[in-house]
C-alpha cells in the first residue's frame, strides 16, 4: 500500500473517532436507562429474544450490520425489539450514538470501533458476547494483519478491547485466548458459559432439528453422514483441496458439503462437479445439520466446539491441508498444533484413511469438552442474563 495513502487513511480515522467522541460528549450526562445490542452476526438471536423478555417493559435496541438483514425475522416479530441498521455515516451521529450514550447496558458480538471513541461513564456497562464458542483462528493482536498495522491503528483496537467490562466465555481456555489476543489482564472474563451453546444440550430442539432434516431427506436415514464445513476465507471463493476428487468414502456414507452463508450458492455447483458431494437445502441450518452428522470434517472453524456437545458426535477431523499458508494469511492460535494434533489431517489420502475407520472418538470428544466447553451445560443463557441484570441494575 502507498505509505501516503496509508497515512491519509489513519488521519481520516483519527478525525472520525474525534467526531464520535465529541458527539458522545453531548449525551454523556444523560440518564442511563436503555439497553442496546450491537450485532454483526445473527447466531445469537435466541439470547437477544430472551434479553428482550428480561428487560421488559424497556425496549431493546438492536443495531445490526447490513449483512445480517436476511436473518432477522424472529427479532422483527418481537414487540419490544427496535431494529435499527448500524451505519457509520450520518446515522451514527444522529441515532446510534445518542442511544448508546443513554444505555446502561451495551452487548456486542464483535469488534465495533465506535466503542473505543465514545465517552464511557461509570453508569455504562459494555459486555462482549462473542459470535463463536471457541477459537482456532487467530484474532485481535494475534491476527497477522493486525501485526502489520501501524501504532495508531493498534491503539484504536486496544481502546475498543479496553472498553469491555465483561467478556462472556464457556471455558478457561477461551478466557485465556481473549486475554492474550486482546492484551487484557483477564479481570473482564466471566466463566458463565456461552449462551448459544444451550441449544446443543436441549433435547427438544435436537429432536425437532432431526425431524426436520429427515422429513426432507428420508432416504438418508441410516446412512453414515459426513458433514464437511470448511471455514470462510475472506475474499476467496471456495475450492476443494488438490486431488479431492480421489477421496474414498465408506460404502454407506454420504458426504454433505455446507459452506459459509456467503458461499452457500456454490454448493449446488459443486454437487454437479463432484459425484460424491451432496448439497442440502439452505433452510436447514448448519446447527441443525450438526445434529444428524456422524462425522464432522472442518479445518479451522469453531463449529468444532458446538459439535462435540452433541450425543451424535462420533468422529471429528481437522482437514488442514493448507495450514502453512493459512497461518501466514489468517493466523492460528499459537498452540494450535499442540491442542489439535490428534485431529489434524494433512491431505486427501489421510482423509480417506480417517473416514475408512469410523471408530467413535469418545476420549477425544471428552478432552475437547473439558477444555473448551467447561461451563456449557445448557444453562449458560440463564446465568448470563442473571449476571447482566444484577450488574446493570435491572
Amino acid at each position: 500500500m502507498n505509505p501516503h495513502f496509508k497515512e491519509g487513511t489513519n488521519v481520516m480515522k483519527t478525525i472520525y473517532m474525534f467526531l464520535v467522541r465529541i458527539c458522545s460528549l453531548m449525551y454523556a450526562g444523560q440518564k442511563k436507562s436503555q439497553v442496546a445490542y450491537l450485532m454483526s452476526f445473527s447466531n445469537n438471536q435466541d439470547f437477544i429474544l430472551k434479553l428482550a423478555d428480561r428487560i421488559s417493559p424497556l425496549p431493546l435496541y438492536v443495531f445490526y450490520e447490513a449483512s445480517g438483514q436476511a436473518d432477522l425475522d424472529n427479532l422483527k416479530n418481537h414487540p419490544a425489539i427496535k431494529l435499527i441498521p448500524f451505519n457509520n455515516g450520518l446515522a451514527l451521529f444522529l441515532k446510534v450514538i445518542p442511544i448508546l450514550m443513554r444505555s446502561k447496558l451495551i452487548v456486542v458480538d464483535n469488534y465495533f470501533p465506535v466503542l473505543g471513541a465514545i465517552i464511557k461513564t461509570k453508569q455504562m456497562r459494555i459486555t462482549q458476547l462473542w459470535h463463536a464458542n471457541g477459537a482456532i483462528k487467530a484474532f485481535g493482536f494475534s491476527d497477522p494483519s493486525t501485526e502489520r498495522r501501524g501504532k495508531a491503528a493498534q491503539l484504536r483496537f486496544q481502546r475498543v478491547y479496553d472498553s469491555f467490562d465483561d467478556i462472556i466465555v464457556g471455558s478457561r481456555k477461551m478466557a485465556d485466548a481473549f486475554q492474550i489476543n486482546y492484551r487484557l489482564d483477564g479481570h473482564q472474563t466471566r466463566l458463565l458459559g456461552y449462551p448459544r451453546s444451550d441449544k446443543f444440550k436441549n433435547k427438544d430442539w435436537i429432536a425437532q432439528a432431526r425431524e426436520k432434516f429427515y422429513r426432507y431427506y428420508p432416504a438418508l436415514r441410516g446412512k453414515q453422514l459426513i458433514l464437511y464445513t470448511p471455514t470462510y476465507r475472506k475474499g476467496i471463493s471456495f475450492a476443494f483441496a488438490p486431488g479431492f476428487e480421489k477421496l474414498k468414502l465408506p460404502q454407506n456414507a454420504v458426504f454433505i458439503l455446507r459452506l459459509h452463508p456467503h458461499l452457500q450458492q456454490l454448493e449446488k455447483a459443486w454437487e454437479q462437479k463432484v459425484p460424491f458431494v451432496t448439497s442440502i437445502r439452505s433452510d436447514i441450518t448448519t446447527d441443525e445439520l450438526l445434529t444428524v452428522a456422524d462425522t464432522l470434517i472442518t479445518d479451522y472453524s469453531s463449529i468444532l466446539f458446538d459439535y462435540t456437545l452433541l450425543d451424535n458426535a462420533h468422529q471429528v477431523g481437522l482437514f488442514a491441508f493448507d495450514q502453512s499458508q493459512f497461518e501466514k494469511t489468517v493466523g492460528l492460535q499459537r498452540d494450535f498444533s499442540e491442542d489439535f494434533d490428534k485431529l489434524l489431517i494433512k491431505d486427501v489420502p489421510e482423509l480417506s484413511e480417517f473416514l475408512a475407520q469410523p471408530a467413535p472418538q469418545q476420549m477425544v470428544m471428552s478432552q475437547l469438552n473439558e477444555r473448551w466447553n467447561t461451563f456449557n451445560d445448557g444453562h449458560a443463557t440463564k446465568r448470563t442474563l442473571d449476571f447482566l441484570m444484577k450488574r446493570s441494575g435491572n
